[in-house]
């Protein structure tokens, strides 16, 4: 069985997009999958979207991909006059008008989750309440995933959604993960597991900035995180560049790389 390179919440950020393939590459993971929630918040949805249709399209549906369909049927009509500064709608508003008819169709038809090899699954927020889209990110948030996935006979469950990078797992499952070191864990067949994957256009993982995304290797049962560092300070020029609000390109800034691309002295 291949590894697999997990990719979630792309954000239309395609520097980093660029970024991460290029060490998808050199990873030895032949399969790519994705999180879902390909656009929103930057600039370029549909050179994002273009490129994970032409991977393959194995990709879930994430929210953010859902409120295009959303606005395409209600229009911003139904928004508050402030919409053009708010960081979703805006963004979801200009993936609107940058994807076609068909590439909108397609990003609608993702499905809610996707098997993995291994006794996996991909989903973008959860397997419960999947559309309320809750966010893994503490234990009693991830417990009706992980009664899921056991009832499932299930070992692990990969998500996106909270821009960052955790493992839940069931205490009472006869298994538990192991970890071989800060950056990779084993996941034992008989164990329990939701782990979320972060976020290749925005992490918020509290002071890394670099992209974040995970490879599965089903046949060690070994998850690897990973971050990537990618020219974000290009990517939040587009943003500007494309109207969008300021805080979508602050978000993928740190404090230094903010002064640099402000131009002010530390």
């Amino acid at each position: 069985m291949p590894k697999i390179a997990i990719l979630s919440d792309l954000h239309a950020n395609l520097p980093a997009l660029e970024g991460v393939l290029r060490e998808v590459e050199v990873s030895g993971a032949e399969e790519i999958v994705f999180g879902g929630d390909l656009v929103g918040y930057a600039a370029q949805p549909k050179e994002c979207v273009d490129w994970v249709r032409r991977l393959g399209g194995r990709s879930v549906l994430g929210n953010h991909d859902a409120f295009t369909r959303f606005l395409t049927v209600n229009t911003t009509a139904i928004l508050p006059d402030s919409w053009p500064e708010n960081p979703v709608w805006a963004a979801i508003d200009l993936a609107n008008r940058e994807l076609d008819e068909e590439a909108l169709q397609w990003l609608w038809q993702r499905p809610m989750q996707l098997s993995l090899d291994g006794g996996a699954v991909l989903a973008h927020a959860s397997l419960h309440a999947q559309g309320d889209w809750p966010y893994l990110n503490d234990e009693r948030i991830a417990g009706p995933t992980l009664d899921l996935l056991r009832e499932q006979g299930l070992s692990i469950g990969f998500f996106g959604h909270t821009h960052q990078q955790d493992l839940f797992f069931d205490d009472d499952a006869e298994g538990v993960p192991e970890w071989i070191d800060a950056n990779r864990v084993f996941i034992p067949e008989n164990a329990v597991c939701a782990m979320t994957v972060g976020s290749v256009g925005q992490p918020r993982d509290g002071g890394d900035y670099r992209a974040s995304w995970a490879i599965w290797d089903p046949e060690e049962r070994v998850v690897e995180q990973r971050r990537t560092a990618y020219p974000a300070i290009l990517a939040a020029q587009s943003i500007l560049q494309a109207g969008l609000p300021i805080e979508s390109a602050l978000r993928l800034l740190s404090l230094d790389q903010r002064r640099e691309w402000l131009g002010l002295k530390p």
